[in-house]
């Protein structure tokens, strides 16, 4: 069947379904009929929808009649617009490829946590804890704990885990106290938001990740740490004396972020 053939029923199709006029369950029959008559010509017409819809179409539209099709052709294409430039579409992929291809979609997801784009990295680790639970959040652990191609990578899935709850904060504790620099860095940064909701007993574990890179001399990672034992405030005078041996570290960003610390813990 020739594309444009197909491209015109398809556009007539998804024109009803936004119109009401025809349901996407309705739609996904003709979706699933093209595409056993011609996959090819089906899916190129389907992914140039999704890229460039017409106007009176929505790329959400298409993407989400195809996903309901659950139909195995579709899965590249899907895939693909985890890519999408536009943060909204990006997100909306994430979420409808791994409730209509959940067990196809965990490994995909996590190839994406290293993506160059922010929004494609934080999607893709958002759907891994919505969707996957604890399985999603092991994930991002052993991300954390085995990336090395940059500390943003780390930190976006870090910051995932933070909006996941205790689980999520465990999971971010567990990594501070058993990772690398990297990984340590990446956590203590993240946690540093909640700092207020950290237990006592979680704050020694940043003093105890302190002195152990801090002994190893690693310094960029020594001055993440005690950046990060400053966002517990007052409540962390009682470690003023372990951020004070670094006042005077030869290391200035190491220095700098001990002087400053001290201040914001009052000691």
């Amino acid at each position: 069947m020739p594309v444009s053939a197909i491209k015109e029923q398809l556009a007539n199709m998804f024109v009803k379904v936004m119109s009401g006029t025809v349901s996407m369950e309705e739609g996904t029959m003709l979706i699933n009929s093209l595409a056993k008559k011609d996959s090819k010509e089906t899916v190129a017409a389907i992914s140039e929808f999704i890229n460039t819809p017409p106007q009176n179409i929505s790329a959400q539209t298409v993407f989400h009649t195809i996903a309901i099709t659950r139909n195995r052709a579709f899965f590249d294409v899907l895939t693909a617009t985890l890519d999408h430039k536009n943060e909204e579409i990006s997100i909306f992929a994430c979420e409808e490829l791994a409730t209509y291809f959940k067990n196809e979609s965990k490994f995909v997801l996590v190839e994406h946590l290293n993506s160059d784009a922010y929004h494609v990295r934080k999607s893709s680790a958002a759907t891994l804890t919505k969707i996957f639970g604890d399985e999603g959040i092991a994930a991002l652990g052993k991300h954390i704990l085995g990336n090395t191609q940059s500390h943003y990578h780390r930190l976006t899935s870090a910051e995932a885990l933070v909006k996941a709850g205790k689980k999520g904060i465990d999971a971010l504790m567990n990594v501070l106290n058993t990772g690398g620099s990297g990984a340590a860095a990446a956590a203590a940064e993240a946690l540093s938001s909640v700092a207020a909701s950290l237990s006592d007993a979680e704050m020694q574990m940043f003093v105890n990740a302190l002195m152990k890179f801090g002994d190893a001399k690693d310094a960029e990672t020594t001055a993440t740490l005690i950046k990060a034992i400053g966002s517990f405030g007052k409540r962390a005078k009682q470690f003023a004396g372990f951020v004070r041996a670094y006042a005077d570290d030869p290391d200035e960003g190491v220095s700098k972020e001990a002087k400053n610390t001290l201040k914001a813990i009052g000691g």
